[in-house]
């Protein structure tokens, strides 16, 4: 959708990108992490999928969305990720965490919560 928009704009001289998000620490995430036995485990299995081994902030949404609409003035149809390196395959991936092997996340639900 943002190419095709960034096309059919560009005539009027429109910029037309898109950001897409990973994972960013937001009360939401929190919420999610607190329906498990263990909320600790699961925001650290969480963190692993990035390269970065971290969530991201909503700063650095922020930040991505200031350089596209102020410094990538010669960007159209370009999608942003923002996902610490999530993108580059799936699984596990960062070297920073303290033990890189993956956690059986369904022995973590508290079935006792909705």
């Amino acid at each position: 959708m943002t190419k095709a928009l960034a096309i059919d704009e560009s005539k009027y001289r429109v910029r037309v990108n898109s950001i897409s998000p990973g994972n960013i620490w937001t009360p939401y995430w929190e919420k999610i992490a607190n329906g498990y036995k263990n909320p600790e485990a699961v925001v650290q299995e969480a963190e692993s999928y990035q390269l970065m081994g971290r969530f991201g902030t909503p700063e650095e949404v922020a930040l991505g969305i200031l350089f596209l609409a102020a410094d990538a003035t010669f960007c159209t149809g370009l999608n942003l990720l923002l996902t610490g390196g999530a993108e580059v395959g799936f699984g596990i991936k960062s070297p920073m965490g303290p033990d890189s092997s993956p956690i059986d996340l369904g022995n973590l639900k508290d079935s006792s919560r909705n």
